[in-house]
């Protein structure tokens, strides 16, 4: 594996390696996919994100290395509005969801007993510091009310926390007090990234790698002089950005992203459209397979549900297999070497150094939703490696110089999609070449030309001669 990465500077696309996931996960896939017709990537991903958030509070893994990782992954989809994410979403994220709305009703219920407690422990202390000043006063024993006093402050009642799984619009504070503790687990998930952009969390790159690196705590200062700490906490990020959007975010913070090595702990993937092919003969509702699926990530939740508030941070530390170990080495020589001059990651080492690590992640999610039962074994790397090999071309297509487009093609797709939506609109066939040039979003000029000539080189259009 890895021996397949191409020696061309320019990869394309190709289909999604679904089959690569478990046996288990495939099937649960394939219903997904049947009954949304959504690209299979972006399904793909899905899953895995779901697999990520489920695990991550309660299983590490050893790399051959002897780094003890998390088993959590970062991902990001770029994709136009409609195609099916927020369905997809919801489908594959549903048990987390309603593992949410049970830590809400039970915070609910604990604050409420909360609130009784403290109100009575609050009386006792009023009571207890009167009878302190009084014993003062009248010169009695109030060493021992002092310590009576000191012996109830002691069994104060402690406020309980909102505890969910799932986040999406949230800023630094806000995430730190999530993280507060020890072993604590939350899940970035958007399936509009604008939310999560715009939110503020993806400003603070320097705290998000230190949570994706298994980093033994977090800390913020408050403005107060105390200190927020957060010990061996875990925190997946997965969300859509329409291409626009992602463009923004990158004109904004696009050089300190990559720079950090943010970018690097994704997956990424751009799935071609499936708009206009999503044909259906009749609703399909996902089966059995898929409850099979979401069954285990209950199993998961619940394990999650019972650590909750334990300020329990141990995980289970899941190791590979001697013939997986060797895979491994191997696998990591073949990256080493294309990483070197010419080599096809030579313009993606941010990403590239990153790989054997995230693969090592994929293939222990693979191996705890599979039973996760003994060592991680040769079949579930290997088939990490299919998926990750996927996303290292992606990884390439999206962010190496190489493969950026120039300002024509860019030009060419904007003016593809207005002669597009003119066309769904009802408009003609036939259009002015100077009303596009006057009405279209290039504008008059070299531009406008070059955008035409690229749209024609593609076949995507063609110019006529006409008496007008």
């Amino acid at each position: 594996m890895y021996t397949s990465l191409q020696t061309s500077p320019l990869p394309t696309q190709e289909s999604y390696p679904l089959q690569a996931l478990p046996l288990g996960v495939h099937a649960a896939a394939l219903d997904v996919l049947e009954s949304t017709k959504a690209p299979p990537s972006l399904v793909g991903m899905e899953f895995l994100t779901n697999m990520s958030a489920t695990a991550q509070g309660l299983f590490d893994v050893r790399l051959p290395i002897g780094k003890i990782s998390p088993v959590t992954l970062n991902s990001l989809i770029v994709a136009e509005s409609g195609e099916r994410m927020s369905a997809v979403h919801r489908i594959v994220g549903a048990p987390i969801y309603t593992f949410d709305e049970q830590q809400r009703e039970a915070y609910e219920e604990s604050l409420r007993l909360y609130e009784q407690e403290f109100r009575v422990w609050k009386a006792t202390e009023k009571a207890l510091t009167r009878k302190l000043s009084k014993a003062v006063k009248d010169d009695g024993d109030a060493e021992t009310v002092q310590q009576e006093l000191s012996d109830w402050t002691g069994v104060k009642p402690v406020k309980p926390r909102a505890r969910r799984l799932m986040r999406q619009n949230i800023t630094e504070r806000a995430m730190m007090d999530a993280l507060e503790g020890s072993g604590e687990s939350v899940a970035f998930i958007g399936d509009e990234g604008e939310i999560i952009i715009k939110g503020g969390v993806l400003d603070q790159t320097g705290l998000l790698n230190k949570a994706w690196d298994g980093a033994e705590s977090l800390m913020r200062d408050r403005a107060n002089g105390d200190s927020i700490v957060a010990h061996q906490p875990r925190v997946t990020i997965a969300f859509k950005a329409q291409p626009e959007v992602l463009k923004e975010l990158l004109k904004r913070r696009g050089a300190v992203m990559r720079s950090s090595g943010h970018w690097a702990r994704y997956l990424v993937g751009n799935p071609p459209s499936t708009q206009g092919t999503r044909l259906s003969h009749g609703f399909a509702q996902c089966s059995a397979r898929l409850e099979a699926f979401h069954a285990r990530m209950q199993e998961l939740l619940d394990q999650l549900g019972a650590k909750a508030g334990s300020d329990d941070a141990t995980r289970q530390v899941l190791e590979f297999s001697p013939e997986a170990e060797w895979r491994w080495w191997s696998m990591a020589n073949e990256v080493e070497r294309q990483i070197g001059p010419g080599g096809y990651l030579s313009d993606i080492k941010d990403f590239a150094s990153k790989i054997m690590e995230i693969t090592s992640r994929v293939a222990a999610l693979f191996h705890i939703y599979e039973g996760g039962d003994g060592l991680i074994t040769v079949d579930s790397l290997d088939r990490a490696s299919h998926i990750v090999e996927w996303h290292c071309h992606e990884f390439k297509r999206l962010f190496s110089p190489a493969c950026q487009p120039s300002q024509a093609e860019e030009d060419a797709q904007s003016l593809c999609t207005y002669l597009r939506q003119h066309r769904m609109q009802g408009g003609a066939h036939l259009l002015l070449k100077r009303n596009v040039r006057l009405s279209g979003p290039v504008g008059a000029g070299k531009r406008f030309d070059e955008a035409l000539r690229v749209l024609i080189n593609a076949n995507c259009l063609r110019i006529v001669c006409g008496s007008r």
